[in-house]
């Protein structure tokens, strides 16, 4: 009885100690940058600044307008990445998929290679690739290799959508009269939604954080929000780069609401219907 008790407790001790270093790693760091970014003074040794201001936004919205311009097309861009990187990701998880075709397991090698390298290898080797190749537009060689560095991500998620389950309701609308893109529209698309959202959320996350990929092969042309913040990290305007930071925290969780807000939609509308996506 005691040891049960004793293991008890020492299960309590561990939910804390990693709840309070849940706390400490992830959220005291986004209250900080939260604090920075509307920081007019914030000097050493003071906790917290003395006085706040929205001079940074300012900056970026209106008195900088290349900055505006380049964190709208990082956004616009990362968008367009994600878009692209699902689509390739559903056509690699439906071959990968389906059973009797060959090459599965150097497909699957190929597809997660870009993540089984460091970052700074797998730039440079892109990099040279698409010189051989004369692919020489900095802005498509960075959105294919964000694509590529995304693609493992969004392939293990749409993996676990395509199960077994699926294929039955697959069978079940075949055997109901529904085939090509029907079949797709009304019984494969739906099914997937709960695994395509966080598909394409991860590879926005990814792209807009992408540093080293865009840095080597973007030639300072390419600018995504990652590789925006960095100078001014170096030259010690810290306020601007937490409000760079912010407008990513911002943005990230504004498209997350908006997909869970689709997704619902969209499960509310197959509620109403009942089973008749299937027909």
């Amino acid at each position: 009885m005691n040891s049960i008790k004793s293991k008890g407790r020492a299960g309590s001790i561990f939910y804390l100690l990693f709840r309070n270093l849940f706390f400490l790693s992830l959220v005291l760091p986004l209250f900080f940058l939260l604090l920075f970014s509307f920081t007019e003074r914030y000097a050493w040794p003071e906790l917290f600044p003395t006085s706040f201001s929205l001079r940074s936004f300012k900056s970026i919205l209106f008195q900088r307008k290349v900055l505006f311009q380049d964190t709208l097309f990082s956004m616009v861009f990362s968008l367009l990445v994600s878009l692209c990187t699902v689509l390739v990701a559903f056509c690699t998880a439906k071959y990968q998929n389906e059973e009797g075709l060959k090459g599965k397991g150097i497909l699957a090698f190929l597809v997660n290679f870009p993540i089984m390298i460091p970052a700074t290898v797998f730039a440079m080797g892109a990099q040279i690739l698409f010189l051989k190749v004369k692919i020489l537009n900095p802005f498509l060689t960075v959105f294919l290799a964000h694509v590529l560095y995304a693609l493992p991500y969004a392939v293990s998620f749409l993996q676990e959508g395509m199960s077994r389950k699926m294929k039955l309701y697959e069978e079940q609308g075949r055997v109901m009269g529904a085939v090509g893109g029907r079949l797709f529209w009304k019984v494969s698309l739906p099914l997937l939604y709960p695994y395509i959202f966080p598909a394409f959320m991860m590879s926005y996350i990814l792209s807009m954080s992408q540093y080293i990929l865009t840095l080597i092969l973007g030639g300072g042309k390419v600018k995504s929000l990652s590789l925006i913040m960095v100078p001014y990290i170096q030259s010690g305007e810290r306020n601007l780069a937490s409000a760079y930071g912010l407008i990513f925290l911002c943005s990230s969780f504004l498209l997350f609401f908006l997909l869970d807000f689709l997704e619902k939609g969209i499960q509310r509308e197959r509620v109403k219907g009942g089973n008749s996506f299937i027909l």
